[in-house]
Parts: structure tokens; sequence; C-alpha cells
């Protein structure tokens, strides 16, 4: 049996994203475990061209459409993504000879559409190296949304949006960066280990580690491999966690003894580093809505030799399944969101989401953060996080719950973050922004009963 090439192995997680809206990543870490003849450099570029592909789609798909007579529209999935790899491969991989990839599009359209799919791949690759020249692109000056939305490959809604809240010079940088590849952050499991000590550890490894400048407990690693050759990681010396989400979990303020509720808590990033900043004393109830994220969240836990956490079930728009009448010391609502601040990991999520989602999502997050409220005892604390940039998701759910709460007032954050953290703070709130501070977008606000 002829073993499968990264390129066909790409083209099929393509279409199960298209089809199914799975997470690349955990559908590349799932490849690399089926098909172990797969090398290093098979991985890397199986990842290149999954990724590449998702972040400059809307680019491919312009110069796709100037050279098809059928509209992309009307173009098979399978044969529009062949012709996407293909063309990804042309465009941006200069060390992929250019008869590699047009050869190989056609075969696997032979193999998978018969001739006539592999005739289209042909004709179109091969157009388009004729008159690679002759490609043309709406211009800057006359129409900004348009050149950006297509150069930059991102959706025109999102592009206009942000070129009315930072004008177009600003939203260029903000498009350029995020098509870059994003960097490896770690948290350091400060239960089994030192960041020192882990960063020391990783160097003898061969890798290329240097401390997080915000988080204590982080570690970047500068040209990190696949993530299922990193070294450790089975031994729970730490998790893969962006940096600003870290940062989280030191607003959250977790102490030693307490009782915690973290909501929405799959997959375990921030329940696991509560419970290592509460030194495995206390309890920490973990709920989320999904079985498979609870089991993550358990098998997580005991990787890293937390047993103080909970993991149950539970949807946190409800009542949730804890005994009557019991109340926390801290409750973590990090809600379900758009997830814009996590484009450089999540490309899909440009193709995937629209405006129509940032309201719907903003009506289901002040749903459960006013549920959750009602479980925070008096005095205690409730914090309200998520991972995108947009303010009807951040701000107007935490100004709308303070006006229907007045039992509960806005925190200040001054001195709960560490002294370089002060720039990531914007009055009472949190924010961080990708492109300026070189992490994800994140928002947190921290909420007392009083």
């Amino acid at each position: 049996m002829k073993k499968k090439t990264p390129r066909e192995i790409s083209l099929n997680l393509l279409n199960r994203i298209g089809e199914a809206g799975l997470h690349p990543d955990r559908l590349l870490s799932d490849s690399f475990k089926r098909f172990r003849h797969l090398d290093a450099l098979d991985r890397a570029f199986l990842t290149e061209l999954t990724y590449g592909v998702l972040r400059r789609k809307g680019k491919l798909d312009w110069i796709i459409g100037q050279f098809s007579k059928t509209p992309i529209k009307k173009i098979e999935p399978e044969i529009l993504n062949l012709l996407r790899l293909g063309l990804y491969q042309i465009l941006f991989l200069s060390k992929t000879p250019v008869s590699a990839a047009v050869n190989e599009s056609v075969e696997l359209a032979k193999r998978f559409r018969s001739s006539g799919g592999a005739g289209f791949v042909n004709g179109i690759l091969r157009s388009i190296l004729r008159k690679k020249g002759e490609i043309f692109f709406p211009e800057l000056e006359k129409d900004p949304v348009s050149h950006i939305s297509v150069v930059q490959s991102y959706p025109a809604w999102l592009v206009a949006r942000w070129i009315g809240e930072m004008g177009i010079e600003e939203t260029l940088r903000v498009c350029e960066w995020g098509n870059r590849k994003s960097s490896l952050t770690l948290r350091t499991n400060t239960l089994k280990s030192t960041r020192e000590n882990l960063m020391e550890k990783l160097k003898e490894s061969g890798l290329k580690p240097f401390p997080a400048p915000y988080s204590p407990e982080g570690i970047r690693i500068e040209d990190p491999p696949p993530t299922s050759e990193l070294p450790f990681l089975k031994e729970g010396l730490y998790i893969i966690q962006d940096e600003a989400s870290q940062l989280v979990t030191a607003l959250f303020d977790p102490m030693p003894g307490e009782r915690i509720l973290d909501a929405c808590a799959g997959p375990g990033g921030k329940t696991t580093h509560i419970g290592q900043r509460m030194k495995n004393e206390g309890e920490v109830f973990a709920l989320d809505n999904s079985k498979e994220k609870v089991e993550q969240i358990k098998e997580i836990a005991a990787r890293l030799g937390i047993n103080i956490v909970k993991a149950m079930k539970g949807d946190s728009e409800k009542s949730l399944p804890i005994p009557e009448g019991m109340e926390f010391d801290r409750v973590l609502a990090d809600v379900p969101c758009s997830g814009f601040g996590t484009l450089r990991k999540n490309p899909d999520l440009k193709w995937g989401r629209g405006e129509d989602d940032i309201h719907r999502l903003a009506a289901l997050q002040s749903s459960i953060l006013a549920n959750l409220s009602r479980y925070v005892k008096r005095g205690g604390v409730l914090v309200y996080s998520t991972c995108t940039v947009f303010h009807e998701e951040n701000e107007d759910v935490i100004e709308k719950f303070l006006k229907e709460h007045p039992e509960f007032r806005l925190d200040s954050l001054a001195d709960l973050l560490p002294e370089p953290c002060r720039s990531l703070t914007k009055g009472d709130y949190f924010k961080t922004f990708p492109f300026q501070d070189e992490m994800d977008g994140f928002f947190a606000a921290r909420l007392i009963k009083t």
C-alpha cells in the first residue's frame, strides 16, 4: 500500500476543516500519530501547507478566480483545495519546485476526481504560471478595504471594521503580522520544576528557549519543532499555553485552600494553572459542557500532578451540577468567544465566523456571566475573560453586567500583575492586542461582590 504524502494528508485535513469546523492543530496532531512514516521534514511541510492555505485562502481564491471560467463557489470543494495547495506552493514556497507543486496536484486530482478534475487543475495552475505577471489586485488608494482583504487574505467585513477603528496603515500592519507563524509559549509547572531548571533541560535537548517577557512562568521557544516532538511534555514539566492566557490566572489570583470555580474550563490550561498557583491545596471545580473536554481536563491535571481538580460536565448558562447553596471564593468566567485574538494560531476562524457571530456570542456571554455571578460568595472575586478583541464581547458585556448587578464593582488590576505587565492594563481592564504585544489578543475584567 502506497504511503500517503504530506500533500495528500494536507488535502484531507483542509477538506475536513471545511466540512466539520475541526481545529487544524488537533487534526495535525492526530495525523502525526496516525502516519508514523512522516519524518521531521514531512511533518514541517504538512504543517506549512495546511496553515499556509488557511492563512492565504482569500488571496489564493482571488487569483484562481481570474483564471477559472467556473466561478469559485461552483468549483468542487476538494478540487478547490487542490488548486489552493498547488498555488500556495507556487507563490509562497520558494524551495518547492514548481513542477512538483503542479504535478503532485494533478496526480491527486486523478486519484480523487478522475481525468476531468486533473485536466482542470493542470490547466488552471499552468495558466497562472504562464501569466503570473498579469495577475491584478484592487488598488490600495482606490479601494483600501478590497486591497487589504485580498492581498492580506482577511474577510472584507473585518478589514472595514479595523480601518474604521485604527486607520489604513495600522490595519495593514495588523493583517501582515497576523499572517506570520505564531510563536510557541510554554507554562512551567512550578509544582515539578522552576522556569530556570526547565530552560536548562530544554537547552540540553537542543531547543532554543528564552524567558517570556511578561509571565514569570512563561517560556518562549525559538524555531520550535512540531509539538509532538517536544521533550518533557509527557512528564508534566509544562504545558503549552499562550502568555496572555497565563496572565489571566495572575489577575484571578487564586490562593491555597480556597474553593474555586472555573467555568467553560476545557481543555484545562487555566484550570491547571489555578491549581498550580494554589500549590495543589484547596478545591477547583472545572466545568465544561463537552464530555471530551472534561476528559482532557482530567488528563492534563493528572499529567501535571494536580489532584485538587474536580472536572465535571455542565452548562455554565444553567444551574450548576454542584451541591445546593455552594458558593465560591473565586469564579472564572472564561467564556466562549469569537476567538479573533488568536488568528495567528487559528487562521481558519477568519473564514468561519462573521459579525453576526460576535453579536450572538455577546448575548451568550452576558447570560453566562449573570448566571455564574450567583455562585460568588460575598467579598469573592469574579473574573471575566475572552480571547477576542471586539468591544461587543468585552467592555460592552461588563458594562451591561454592572448596570444590572450593582452588588458587583470593578476591581483595580494595578497590584495584581507583574511589573512589566502594567502597560497591558487599559483603565480597569486587562487588554492585549497581538500586533502590539507579541501574544494572543485577550481581555479580562476582575469584579468584586461587595
